[in-house]
């Protein structure tokens, strides 16, 4: 996992990078990724950052977790009463069975080697029928792609931190978990978009 000091440095030009990183998906990912009526669920953002979901979502109750400070100060700079911001380890963090209907991480997966483990927590503080949406790079099959990924944006982008996967093996962790796959798909060939539910 990718160090708190190195967001504190960049929290002031996170917003500006991150639409870089998504490579003009900015928009258009999180319409996709809030594209249904939330008003009256309580959700969770999970290394919400300077809040690309909580600061735009509409729900009963908002809850963003992140580690950094820097981040965390930026997010909170738009009020809303019904947001609570966290600081915390997302590995370690402590929420209630059955707790959200909605869990949201968007663009941080990667920085976790083992992703597999909020996976599994997600699920247990869903809801039944609570959802995981996840959108993230991932590693493409695409060899030209798949050097860019390993080349450029791990050493460039991410300073050669950076755990991604395949298609197949996001299918099998988000299945390994017990969710039921609604949406999995490549967008723009380097990227990863997923829709998950937590049965009933």
């Amino acid at each position: 996992m990718v160090e708190p000091k190195f967001f504190e440095t960049i929290a002031p030009a996170y917003d500006f990078l991150t639409r870089l990183f998504m490579g003009g998906t900015y928009e258009s990912m999180r319409k996709r990724m809030l594209n249904e009526d939330t008003s009256h669920m309580d959700i969770l953002d999970l290394c919400c950052g300077t809040g690309y979901i909580c600061n735009t979502i509409e729900a009963r109750r908002i809850v963003g977790l992140d580690q950094s400070d820097a981040m965390l100060a930026r997010n909170a700079k738009v009020k809303r009463e019904n947001k609570t911001l966290i600081k915390g380890n997302a590995y370690q963090m402590d929420f209630k069975p059955e707790e959200f209907d909605r869990v949201y991480n968007s663009s941080a997966s990667h920085e976790f080697k083992l992703f597999s483990r909020l996976i599994q927590k997600s699920y247990e503080i869903l809801k039944p029928g609570g959802k995981l949406i996840i959108f993230d790079i991932y590693q493409p099959k695409n060899p030209i792609l798949s050097f860019f990924m390993n080349t450029f944006v791990r050493y460039v982008v991410e300073r050669g931190i950076m755990f991604v996967h395949t298609k197949d093996e996001w299918r099998k962790m988000l299945q390994d978990a017990g969710f039921i796959i609604e949406e999995l798909d490549v967008v723009r060939g380097l990227y990863i978009f997923a829709r998950v539910r937590k049965p009933e």
